[in-house]
């Protein structure tokens, strides 16, 4: 009896030492995530300062006037320059590590904030949007630092801090919109931003990046403190890593070698790798999908919220309309989080289902009160504005960019990562730019219809291309893109 109480007694010790232990993981995971996501917080600011700043400067008070293009130069011309600095994060990267060229490109953001909070002409205005191009992709040392430290039953749940720590910045930046003026607002974005390189200087690199450099001290050093061991299925998930690994590479080999004639991977020149079937492919795919999510209108809605409501006519002012998007925003992301287990093609569905029925409401009412001064129900406007972005972030906003990172084969993964980010960097740019003149020479009303259009072209999308990732390896998911004759093949020589 006493053998028993003892052993129970023991048990239960056992069971509080573990439970703590994943506690403490838990605080270091999220911790060092947070860090890392911190800078995504002056990404989401960027997002809707340039909104801010235009409606600030077409006050007649104000000491800088802009022309039609000038302003969609201000606010378009840091799309373009993110390809740019997708290519010099990549670099640095690879080379320096995930938290320190996050650390590095804390840099440009703080000299961009710095040169706006000093701006007194269109020029010096444009060159500080210029240098905020530079760490404006800066997501991809978050996806990939988040990735390979954490857990893979852990992943779905804390990626979604990126999209939450933009959200939260755009929320922050409008409420910072009510009550300073754009300088205040770029001089508290700088200090921010020196306050997130120091705190960078308590996050470690990822094991898996340390073991690659050779430095295996310092990995080692990492896993001890991490401790992962407490975390649930944390071991179960590592091997999972290796195996899946693992299975890669044989279906690679598998994937690029025939029975007649067997060729190595090694022995292809690498150039031959963009013109296989599952590297064009997925090419064509992903493109085809981001021509779709930034001609939705979800980014122009982002960056021109202001002038949205003046067209519009909406019945609150511009700062109000601003706050309550970029709260439906992480709503969105919250409510995105929480439905991490949902199949992705369902929720691109329901979003751009959604986002449709929103914006013809809006056209609807625009068409039906036209010239009417004091119109009746003049929330349904706000309300539908609002339901578009929180549907947006249920699947169209986010997923385009996560699909990247798992529909290329592990070969090319970086390049075509790169390649296609970029694409879509440089359509949103386009569509960004061209908005005002088409609201000038087509209306508003044609616009967002044209809008609405691309929402259900996204549903169509998702029902006849978009494949299906949410619990699937990367094996099952590279199998979507090679014909079902050569998949039997490889299967076939598997169980021999």
């Amino acid at each position: 009896m006493r053998q028993q109480t003892m052993y129970e007694e023991n048990d239960s010790e056992r069971k509080r030492k573990m439970k703590n232990g994943k506690l403490q993981c838990h605080l270091k995971l999220t911790f060092c995530f947070t860090m890392m996501c911190f800078i995504q917080f002056l990404v989401g600011c960027l997002y809707t300062f340039s909104s801010t700043l235009l409606a600030q400067l077409r006050e007649p008070s104000s000491t800088i006037h802009l022309s039609i293009e000038e302003e969609s130069w201000i606010t378009s011309i840091t799309i373009i320059i993110c390809p740019i600095g997708l290519l010099i994060i990549g670099i640095l990267t690879d080379k320096f590590g995930r938290r320190k060229a996050t650390q590095i490109i804390c840099g440009p953001m703080a000299l961009g904030w710095l040169i706006i909070a000093f701006s007194n002409s269109y020029t010096t205005l444009l060159i500080g949007k210029i240098i905020l191009g530079i760490p404006f992709g800066v997501n991809t040392c978050a996806f990939l630092y988040i990735s390979e430290l954490c857990p893979t039953n852990l992943r779905p749940l804390y990626i979604t801090l990126v999209p939450f720590s933009v959200g939260l910045g755009m929320l922050v930046e409008c409420i910072l919109a009510i009550y300073c003026r754009w300088q205040t607002i770029s001089a508290i974005l700088l200090a921010i931003s020196v306050v997130n390189f120091l705190t960078l200087f308590m996050v470690p690199e990822p094991p898996i990046w340390l073991r690659a450099k050779g430095r295996v001290a310092e990995a080692d050093e990492v896993d001890r403190w991490l401790d992962l061991g407490h975390m649930t299925h944390a071991l179960d998930a590592s091997a999972d890593v290796i195996e899946q690994s693992a299975l890669t590479m044989e279906m690679d080999e598998n994937m690029h070698a025939t029975p007649e004639a067997p060729t190595s991977l090694s022995s292809s020149p690498y150039w031959s790798l963009f013109l296989r079937r599952n590297v064009w492919l997925p090419t064509v795919v992903t493109l085809t999908f981001f021509v779709c999510q930034q001609c939705s209108g979800v980014y122009v809605l982002l960056f021109y919220s202001m002038d949205v409501v003046r067209d519009c006519k909406m019945p609150w002012d511009s700062n109000t309309v601003s706050l309550f998007l970029s709260l439906a925003r992480v709503i969105g992301v919250l409510s995105f989080a929480a439905m991490h287990r949902v199949p992705c093609r369902t929720l691109v569905m329901v979003s751009g289902g959604c986002m449709a029925i929103s914006l013809l409401t809006v056209v609807a009412y625009m068409k039906a009160f036209v010239g009417v001064q004091d119109p009746p129900f003049q929330m349904t406007l706000i309300v539908a504005f609002v339901m578009f972005m929180f549907f947006a972030l249920l699947g169209i906003l986010p997923i385009p960019w996560m699909l990247c990172g798992e529909v290329f084969p592990m070969a090319v993964k970086g390049v075509m990562n790169g390649v296609v980010h970029s694409c879509g960097y440089v359509i949103w740019f386009i569509i960004c730019k061209i908005y005002p003149s088409l609201i000038l020479n087509l209306g508003v009303e044609t616009i967002w219809s044209i809008f609405a259009l691309f929402c259900i072209l996204n549903v169509l999308f998702a029902i006849f291309i978009m494949p299906e990732t949410k619990g699937k390896s990367l094996d099952e998911i590279l199998l979507y893109f090679e014909p079902q004759e050569k998949i039997r093949k490889s299967t076939f020589r598997n169980r021999r």
